[in-house]
């Protein structure tokens, strides 16, 4: 018998075709699909974003949503948010240690909320944030990530 478990799972499923000079063509769902290519000097076009500005286009928008979930939590009334990531990546040789997560040596987020809410409401949001982001706690599992938070009163 197998073993009963409370832990409910969500699978995602994305499915990528080759389409030549390192680009692919993606699909999920019934979306219309997405282009990923690579830069000139690696052989790509460079016409579509790269996969890495996907994962971090991935993770940009997670924190987006996250954020206006633990603003709602925490009663803070939110304007705006935008937030801005930067993936640092170097090339290794394979033996380096530093290539051990392929080379990524760190994400960086700045985020702006704007709200009439208070500085003590953005701390409960960011700390929230940090706690539960789903995307932001699977990066932060395998490279440096950092957060920087700005409150901004609406105009």
């Amino acid at each position: 018998m197998a073993e009963q478990t409370d832990v409910k799972t969500i699978t995602r499923t994305v499915n990528a075709k080759w389409k030549g000079d390192l680009r692919s063509e993606a699909q999920v769902r019934d979306c219309p699909p997405f282009f990923t290519d690579e830069p000139k000097g690696r052989g790509g076009l460079f016409e579509f974003p790269t996969p890495a500005e996907y994962v971090l286009s991935g993770l940009s928008g997670c924190s987006v949503a996250h954020v206006e979930m633990f603003a709602k939590e925490v009663g803070m009334p939110l304007t705006d948010c935008r937030v801005e990531g930067r993936l640092t990546m170097g090339r290794f040789e394979p033996d380096d240690e530093r290539s051990r997560a392929g080379g990524i040596l760190g994400i960086e987020f700045d985020i702006e909320v704007t709200s009439p809410g208070t500085r003590e409401e953005l701390d409960r949001v960011q700390q929230l944030f940090r706690e539960k982001c789903v995307l932001y706690l699977f990066a932060k599992s395998a490279v440096p990530v950092t957060d920087s938070w700005t409150l901004i009163p609406p105009a």
